[in-house]
């Protein structure tokens, strides 16, 4: 039997699943009877239906039986680690029970995130597990460093662009939200009406503050995302300096939420 300790903090509003002995399931509350339990977990693993998003690898989706499409998130280490347990971790409570319970209160906190509608864990040997994280699906968005490229987001609407990333990343940190790995592939944006839209992912390691972020902290933060910057565009075709200090510019001068 799983002890409680072992599933961490469910938020209000979801469903802890138990269907065998080695999965553990943690799903928003009304899509239960239309997870398919066993094909979610073979799509999963297969990465049969890929997305065009990345993170550490692939990220595939998933359909619901009710029709909702849920971008599926695999858990896999970076650094040194990833030689050594790749996709195989031995935290609990697992990663993924984590990351949703975080992504909940950033949600509540008012910091623009897609809604998060499961995470599910399969036990491997012992205490060692996988895990995916289930998203729903941003449609018609764009990971920032692929918008950069967008020619739809060029011309008079680059400016635009870089105004609406600015200012979600005030809101995350006047709410209180440290991201623990910003970098351009975890900022999403999409033209909505007649303006952008940015919304942030990935709050796995995030950590929360009652107040604002520190200063120090939140500058971390943006020497973090610019160093994603460098690293994705070294010769700054996509993302110019003077575009980055504009950036930067909107950052510090955006209201307050």
């Amino acid at each position: 039997m799983i002890r409680e300790w072992a599933w961490g903090e469910t938020p209000v509003g979801f469903k802890k699943l138990h269907p065998r002995l080695a999965q553990m399931i943690v799903v928003r509350e009304g899509l239960e009877p239309y997870l398919d339990v066993e094909r979610f977990f073979d799509e999963a693993k297969s990465m049969r239906q890929a997305s065009p998003f990345h993170g550490r690898g692939q990220i595939c989706f998933y359909r619901f039986d009710n029709g909702d499409a849920a971008l599926v998130r695999a858990y896999r280490h970076g650094g040194m680690l990833r030689h050594v347990t790749g996709q195989f971790f031995f935290t609990w409570p697992p990663r993924p029970f984590r990351e949703l319970a975080v992504t909940e209160e950033v949600r509540r906190r008012g910091v623009p995130t897609p809604e998060v509608l499961g995470a599910c864990v399969e036990r491997i040997w012992g205490p060692f597990y996988r895990g995916w994280l289930l998203s729903r699906e941003l449609t018609g968005g764009h990971d920032f460093w692929a918008a950069l490229r967008n020619e739809l987001f060029s011309g008079p609407v680059a400016t635009p662009l870089l105004e609406a990333v600015a200012r979600s990343l005030r809101t995350m940190h006047r709410r209180g939200v440290y991201h623990a790995d910003l970098n351009l592939k975890n900022i999403l944006v999409r033209q909505e009406r007649s303006e952008i839209k940015s919304y942030i992912i990935d709050f796995d390691g995030a950590r929360l503050f009652a107040g604002a972020v520190p200063p120090d902290r939140a500058e971390k933060n943006l020497r973090r995302l610019y160093r994603s910057v460098r690293k994705l565009d070294p010769d700054r075709r996509w993302l110019p300096e003077k575009d980055w200090r504009l950036l930067v510019r909107c950052y510090r001068e955006a209201e307050d939420p």
